[in-house]
């Protein structure tokens, strides 16, 4: 099957934007290092190092703002597979990864006491559901052109209230999973700038908020593009 030339245009400037946002990325952590091996104050690094990343987020969203209903919720429905995964591999791996299940492995140890029952048994749980989700799921989202779970459930069972429902289900899921996110981002800002753990959660969130409301999942999953 011959692939849409525009199409495979725009998969060759995902490569080299993502090319050079590596090199930038790898630039800037060399300088960090450096200046950290000449003297500069750990008081300083981290509120740069923050304060850097929330305005290339920032930067990001305001240049993929958009107005558009099917750019904004689904990137248009176009970012490649590739690209997809990392971005849900980007926001998967991230407070919970990074902060609760290695502290719940340090707290509970691995087999747990008593009534606990261990953080091994959330690390299995955790990566168990991405193995179940990608085989058991992904595949009949993706092979008839499916990209949400209200999109499935549309398809599946027709009508609007099944879509409904399964939108109520993942916005409730989400809320309980952004609760974790939200207290993860002030935790970190706090620790790194040593500001109170309040104004942390405000630094991050407004990081957050300028890189996702102007350009939603556009600005979230992918680089720039807009179809001619």
């Amino acid at each position: 099957m011959v692939e849409d030339p525009q199409y495979a245009a725009y998969k060759a400037r995902l490569a080299r934007i993502l090319s050079l946002y590596v090199l930038g990325l790898c630039a800037a952590l060399g300088a960090m290092a450096f200046a950290e091996r000449a003297g500069l104050s750990r008081q300083w690094l981290g509120p740069i190092f923050l304060f850097s990343t929330v305005m290339v987020y920032a930067a990001i969203g305001i240049y993929g703002r958009t107005t558009d209903a099917e750019e904004y919720y689904v990137a248009g429905r176009r970012i490649p597979p590739f690209y997809n995964g990392m971005a849900a591999a980007a926001d998967w791996m991230s407070a919970a990864s990074f902060i609760s299940l290695p502290g719940g492995l340090y707290l509970q140890g691995f087999t747990g006491a008593g009534a606990q029952p261990g953080g091994l048994a959330f690390v299995l749980g955790w990566t168990g559901g991405f193995c179940l989700v990608a085989l058991l799921v992904a595949p009949y989202l993706r092979s008839p052109g499916l990209y949400t779970v209200p999109d499935y459930f549309q398809h599946r069972y027709g009508g609007r209230w099944p879509r409904l429902l399964a939108a109520m289900a993942a916005i409730l899921c989400s809320f309980t999973y952004v609760v974790a996110q939200i207290y993860g981002i002030g935790l970190i800002a706090s620790r790194l700038t040593g500001v109170q753990f309040e104004i942390g959660i405000l630094l991050g969130l407004g990081g957050v908020l300028l890189c996702s409301f102007l350009g939603g999942m556009r600005a979230i999953t992918g680089p720039v593009w807009r179809s001619t």
